[in-house]
Order: structure tokens, then sequence, then C-alpha cells
């Protein structure tokens, strides 16, 4: 019996990415797009003077590491907050409205829809700051990925 047949999905993914850093790390695949777009992202004005001060390599490798350990737990935050105010969403309209019969789930989708038009609705507060912090992580990244 060949042994690849017991893998399981997950085994898969893991020997996939294995597999391209093997090949990114001999040559055989190059992160160019990666590296245009990280300095099309770090080349914002709000962004170019960060990490300008002598110990600006430092801060920047700081910088990366602290998003790369931080980014799971922040987007569990994110989607926790989005689940929180679905479930309140339902809540009230469970209360309000005099539909009795429907499944739970139609509130909660009606909810969600209405979370997400929300957030599509304010788009004009959140999407700069994202976009600068973005910036300036790409921008934390170019540096300290940099050669010494």
């Amino acid at each position: 019996m060949w042994p690849l047949n017991l893998l399981k999905r997950r085994h898969w993914i893991f020997l996939g990415a294995c597999v391209l850093f093997l090949l990114s790390y001999f040559g055989f695949i190059s992160w160019g797009k990666v590296a245009q777009a990280l300095e099309r992202l770090a080349d914002q004005p709000a962004v170019r003077e960060r990490f300008a001060t002598p110990i600006g390599r430092g801060e920047a490798i700081v910088t990366s590491f602290m998003f790369v350990l931080l980014t799971p737990l922040a987007i569990a935050a994110g989607a926790g907050i989005i689940a929180f105010l679905g479930a309140i969403g339902a809540g009230i309209l469970r209360a309000v409205l005099p539909l009795r019969d429907v499944p739970d789930w139609i509130f909660l989708g009606v909810a969600y829809v209405g979370v997400f038009i929300g957030l599509w609705l304010l788009r004009g507060l959140w999407i700069g700051p994202a976009y600068e912090f973005i910036g300036l992580i790409a921008k934390a990244i170019l540096i300290a990925a940099g050669p010494a």
C-alpha cells in the first residue's frame, strides 16, 4: 500500500507548504510580485518616515515579529466582535418582529447582512487607517528582511 494514501487533508496542506518553501528557498519560485506589492504599500506618505531613526531596523524587526505573532489573536477578536454584533442584532430582530415560527438562523443571517452593510457604509472611517497600518507593517517587513 502506498503510504501517501493514508495522509489526511492537513497533512497534504503541510506537505504542499513545505514543497513551496523549498522551491522558494532554492530559487525556483520568485517572490518578486510580493516584494513589489510590499514596496507599493510601504510607499504611502504617512509611512515613509517611519523607522528612520537609528534604531529603526530593530523597531522594524520587533514590529514585524509582533505582527506575525499577534495576527491570529486579532483575527479571532475581530470575528468574535462580528459574531457578538450579529447575535445582538438577531436577538433584537427576534424580539421586535412577530414571526415566531422562523428559525433563528434566518434572523442571524439578516443580522449579519446588516452588520456587513453597516461596515460597508462606514468604510470611510476605517479604510484609511487600515491602509496606513498595512503600509506600516509592509515597511517593517521590508526593513527587517532587507540586508543587514
